[in-house]
């Protein structure tokens, strides 16, 4: 742990002490152009971090990006569910973000995210209302070295760190051109957003039940046995896409293996009519959890650039 907390604050120093070159750099070159695009992705199971609910969970996802010729950018995401009876847009994302690039060897981008969710929002990951992140990828010939670096808002703040190896195999010419990309990453993560959603989940089903009975007698809070900052998957994924002019096709497979489940324990309090309150604690540790399993999933798009 030691040794990966060195890393991280290695790569922020690295980041820093480049980010003003990029902006020069950028400027630098001319031969970029403003670019629009527009991709269509079908997903066949939303996973985060290695976890899937317990209900399949495809996606349609509407993706729409501005390419600036300096550098920045901006998507918006609509992503649709699929899931039979439940269909609807679940939820909606808002990205800015700055490209650089320096020489040939260093990459990445520094980036915002604002996220809207349905009120029917069932995701794991549903507390989360914005990030701030940040990427640098170093170009080591045999592969490339990557890493992303996030920071997660939501009732409680979290941090995350994917560090990865990837290459890329190119062939063709520009007009008609193959790409396959095979990489392994490892997701490191702090858990607040587990223990919120699930706390908020737990509540909005006890008011359900609890109806037409005032729900404010009983609460429910679901905290985290073991906290802290923890390697929650392996993921090994190969893009493989297919470019004629300005339209692509993209298909991309993963395996997520997950690691450590997350085990939690929830305390229902409540309030009697005396003023008395009754408490009882329970090991609250979904299935999913006691049970966690790797998942495959893949997702298949097509984009067309003018």
């Amino acid at each position: 742990m030691r040794l990966l907390v060195r890393l991280v604050f290695i790569s922020i120093f690295l980041f820093n002490s480049h980010w003003l070159f990029a902006q020069s750099i950028s400027k630098q070159d001319t031969t970029t152009k403003t670019s629009f695009k527009i991709q269509l992705d079908y997903l066949n199971n939303y996973i985060y971090n290695g976890r899937a609910d317990s209900i399949l969970s495809p996606y349609q996802i509407t993706t729409a990006t501005v390419n600036f010729a300096n550098g920045i950018y901006s998507n918006f995401i609509a992503n649709y569910l699929l899931t039979p009876n439940q269909s609807r847009f679940d939820f909606f994302e808002l990205d800015l973000g700055y490209e650089y690039k320096l020489g040939k060897k260093i990459s990445g981008e520094i980036y915002g995210s604002k996220y809207f969710y349905s009120n029917q929002s069932n995701l794991l990951n549903g507390d989360i209302t914005s990030d701030f992140g940040a990427t640098i990828n170093y170009d080591l010939g045999l592969f490339q070295f990557n890493n992303t670096l996030d920071m997660f808002f939501s009732g409680k703040s979290d941090y995350q760190y994917m560090p990865g190896i990837e290459k890329g195999f190119e062939f063709g010419d520009k007009n008609s051109k193959w790409e396959i990309t095979p990489g392994i990453y490892s997701v490191f993560s702090t858990l607040n957003y587990y223990e919120s959603v699930f706390t908020r989940k737990q509540n909005a089903q006890k008011n359900l039940k609890n109806k037409p009975a005032p729900p404010s007698n009983v609460q429910s809070i679901t905290s985290l046995v073991d906290k802290g900052f923890k390697l929650l998957d392996m993921e090994y994924s190969m893009p493989i896409s297919y470019q004629i002019g300005a339209l692509s096709f993209i298909f991309t497979p993963t395996l997520a293996i997950s690691f450590h489940p997350i085990k939690t324990i929830t305390v229902n309090s409540t309030t009697l009519l005396n003023g008395n309150v009754n408490t009882n604690t329970i090991d609250s540790t979904p299935y999913s959890e006691r049970n966690l399993t790797n998942q495959f999933y893949f997702q298949i798009g097509v984009n067309y650039k003018f």
